[in-house]
């Protein structure tokens, strides 16, 4: 995308002659988020470039751009229009429908007038600055999307980076979905919310800071609305806290769910407990803000 864009807006540079080779997906985007402004005419594209009235032609006209060769489809605006030329391209059958387009296009043309000491202007429709940026065109490709509302809480938490993308990823496959029952294919989300076990351990380590009360319950929908629940009735270091302890209980759940499949260790709430506060103290040694006030109030088990 950003060579695309580098193409059209610095042409006199030595590679801009260079052919890129791109998806046909991102040249489509790269067509919808960029409109031309044109002086004279000579870096955009007289068929396919959106510079009349935000429109490409080859939209308006699609009947006419139907007849005109694949070579003459790539002229500029100033090829097209100096002499006319766009009219001795036209090749194809001459239908009604074709005819009815040539009427309205040499209208629309009627009001063009190139300036020669005037580059085109090209504006990035997705910025403020009209220009290209990598982020505005991420965030372009997703409009429409599901958003991911707990991404703030887990990137922006202290924690490993192996324990974010873990939260990351159990989340994606089963907290954005209602918690699944028995049965359900979704280990993640079963090991760490579902099992009795795991209901037992959340509930103690909320009980330790208060807050049982939001322990999570037969109920619930989603690990989303349940960690907003929480989130909401703590705020500053208590809050920062608390999510990085949530995403170390959800990594260490996970980790002992795979030693009692894997390695036949039985079930220890009260040794599970223990090494929380264990690994707590080290990332409070290693930094993690908040956390000195949740060991303050969990119990030593």
């Amino acid at each position: 995308m950003r060579w695309l864009w580098l193409q059209k807006t610095e042409p006199n540079k030595p590679w801009a002659f260079l052919p890129v080779q791109v998806h046909q997906t991102v040249k489509s985007f790269f067509s919808v988020a960029v409109i031309t402004q044109v002086g004279n005419g000579t870096n955009t594209l007289f068929w396919t470039d959106r510079w009349m009235h935000g429109q490409s032609l080859d939209w308006n006209v699609a009947h006419l751009f139907g007849t005109i060769s694949n070579r003459a489809r790539k002229r500029s605006v100033h090829e097209a229009m100096t002499e006319m030329r766009w009219i001795s391209d036209i090749r194809g059958a001459l239908t009604v429908d074709v005819l009815a387009e040539y009427l309205v296009l040499w209208d629309l043309l009627s009001d063009v007038v190139l300036q020669p000491e005037i580059e085109d202007t090209h504006i990035w429709q997705f910025s403020a600055s009209g220009r290209y940026s990598a982020k505005s065109a991420y965030e372009a490709m997703f409009i429409g999307g599901i958003q991911f509302r707990p991404w703030e809480r887990i990137w922006k938490s202290w924690a490993p980076g192996k324990c974010k993308f873990f939260m990351w990823q159990s989340h994606m496959i089963g907290a954005g979905q209602p918690i699944p029952r028995k049965g359900d294919n979704k280990p993640f989300a079963a090991a760490l919310f579902l099992t009795f076990f795991s209901r037992q351990l959340w509930f103690s380590v909320l009980q330790g800071i208060g807050l049982q009360a939001l322990a999570l319950q037969p109920d619930n929908n989603s690990l989303d609305d349940w960690w907003d629940k929480v989130n909401s009735r703590v705020d500053g270091l208590i809050k920062e806290g608390l999510n990085s302890t949530i995403i170390l209980v959800a990594w260490l759940l996970w980790n002992h769910r795979n030693r009692c499949v894997f390695d036949g260790l039985q079930p220890n709430l009260i040794g599970f407990l223990s090494s929380i506060r264990e690994e707590l103290q080290l990332w409070d040694f290693a930094g993690a803000r908040g956390i000195t006030h949740i060991l303050a109030q969990l119990p030593a088990g």
